[in-house]
């Protein structure tokens, strides 16, 4: 019985959260170590995480997220992090790096090297970052640098001389729109500034005009991006200003649109009367097998003598691992994989229980039952 119940499971589970469901991808790189400019780098990294969780939540999009900061900040951890980058075609990838950015005579586009301490006056080049994110031809890929795009031969560091909506307008720009976006805080041969508490300058507009814009009934890239590279006045001595740059292109096709579709909530309300949705209908019956499970579930189990049981509940954990979920869910799975390694029956039936409730709550959220 229990083997026709892991059977049901599996294939109520693809139908309800698929594989293939769209994600954001984000990589953010911050030089948080350097004495001059590490208390705005942690406020950049602060503020563009919460710009990836806010796009996350507000587009219903698959967050995977990773941040290289302090210590981890080297060359090979750098590019290693830029080409494990996963991305299927209906990703969002997002890349960001706060800190020091330079160039050379030999450097013939108009983005900087990011300064990585170990790869001295190498750095990693921002067009090899947008290179090889586009080689993965995820959907749409947004790269920023915060940085200065100065020549090293110029003058040396003045004090901290670096770059300081609604749903369906979140969703517009990250989901249906198709594309590539790539900035740098300043053109060729100029500084970058930013402030400890507000970070970056270009960031903290860039962030601030993005929230802006989302709030509004109508906007887009095209919009937002001339007013976030508009001139910004610095008064320094050694410069009045700074001039971000960017480069937009669209592509077109599918998936978008299929990336938009599979991420969109379930309405109870579409649904004709007397008549159960196809998603709905799937997490009705995947709760179900979950509720045969564990109304089955026995008080105690020998884990030397109940092998075959076991066994079983070893297989529906691989089950669960193979569709993955939310992060609840995955984590609930992690729990009860860990309660059967550790041969502690009480931690596997409690996370399985509170699982079976948690796709009861999703149950009730999204098809109102």
């Amino acid at each position: 019985m229990r083997r026709l119940i892991i059977t049901a499971l599996a294939l109520a589970f693809l139908s309800v959260f698929p594989l293939s469901a769209a994600a954001l991808r984000v990589l953010i790189i911050g030089d948080t170590n350097d004495r001059s400019i590490g208390k705005s780098v942690v406020t950049d990294i602060t503020n563009v995480e919460g710009l990836a969780r806010t796009i996350a939540a507000r587009t219903g999009l698959k967050l995977d997220l990773k941040i290289l900061k302090g210590n981890d900040v080297k060359s090979k951890k750098v590019t290693d992090a830029v080409n494990k980058i996963t991305a299927q075609p209906d990703d969002t990838v997002i890349f960001y790096y706060s800190g020091h950015g330079f160039r050379t005579k030999q450097v013939k586009t108009q983005w900087p090297l990011l300064y990585i301490p170990d790869a001295g006056d190498k750095g990693v080049d921002f067009q090899w970052v947008i290179d090889t994110l586009n080689k993965k031809n995820p959907r749409m890929v947004l790269a920023i640098t915060d940085s200065c795009n100065s020549y090293i031969d110029s003058p040396p560091n003045i004090n901290n001389n670096r770059a300081m909506a609604e749903d369906a307008m979140w969703k517009k720009l990250f989901v249906e729109f198709s594309g590539r976006i790539y900035i740098s805080g300043s053109i060729p041969g100029q500084f970058s500034f930013g402030q400890d508490d507000i970070g970056g300058a270009f960031t903290s507009r860039f962030l601030t005009l993005l929230r802006s814009e989302t709030k509004k009934k109508n906007t887009s890239w095209d919009t937002i991006m001339p007013l976030a590279t508009r001139k910004i006045l610095i008064n320094s001595p050694q410069q009045k200003s700074q001039d971000p740059q960017y480069k937009l292109v669209k592509t077109t096709g599918v998936a978008a649109q299929e990336a938009q579709a599979s991420i969109e909530p379930v309405q109870a309300q579409d649904t004709p009367a007397g008549e159960v949705s196809e998603a709905c209908q799937g997490i009705q019956d995947f709760r179900a097998a979950l509720t045969m499970l564990k109304d089955d579930l026995p008080e105690k189990i020998d884990f030397r003598r109940d092998k075959e049981d076991v066994q079983t509940y070893k297989d529906i954990v691989v089950a669960l691992y193979d569709v993955g979920g939310d992060g609840e869910m995955k984590s609930l799975t992690r729990t009860m994989d860990r309660g059967l390694k550790r041969r502690q029956w009480p931690t596997f039936k409690q996370s399985f229980v509170k699982y079976e409730e948690h796709i009861g709550a999703i149950h009730q959220e999204q098809c109102g039952q």
